[in-house]
């Protein structure tokens, strides 16, 4: 089966569309299940209040801001409403979320590097040049991240 992609900048940025052939329409209905199962969508307000439904994926990392909970994508930021820090982390930890500190819950996929510094804190660099710090106190989450991130190098 030959897969083709192509880029589009009339569509919405929050849109993929998927071209079939009428042959293969159920292949279609399973990739369209598979993708949202898998990419899993948050609902998300920008600063105007308008709604957004954003793939998992494409969310960066979460951070606790006076209370308020922001979710961070490559250029853009979002308001999570009505969710606690805890129960977010429950609700992502199995799309690859990881605590890094009292307030920041980073995306493993978007670990470009990260550096250990001086009392067991860690400096994360996200693919989107973003500087996140790991305090000491969750550093045996922070030691599940390297080991998951060395996992995700050898697949590559």
């Amino acid at each position: 089966m030959k897969i083709i992609y192509d880029e589009n900048d009339k569509m919405n940025h929050h849109e993929l569309k998927l071209v079939y052939h009428p042959k293969n329409k159920k292949l279609a209905q399973l990739l369209l299940k598979q993708f949202t199962e898998n990419l899993g969508e948050v609902e998300l307000y920008d600063e105007f209040h308008n709604k957004y439904y954003i793939p998992i994926l494409a969310i960066y990392y979460f951070e606790m801001v006076d209370h308020k909970i922001y979710a961070y994508t490559e250029k853009d930021v979002y308001r999570i409403y009505c969710v606690k820090m805890d129960h977010l982390r429950e609700k992502v930890q199995d799309y690859g979320f990881y605590q890094i500190n009292v307030r920041t819950l980073v995306n493993i996929k978007h670990v470009k590097n990260y550096k250990i510094q001086r009392g067991s804190r860690r400096r994360i660099i996200l693919d989107n040049d973003d500087i996140l710090i790991s305090s000491r106190h969750y550093k045996h989450e922070f030691d599940r991240l390297e080991r998951d991130l060395k996992q995700e190098e050898i697949k590559i």
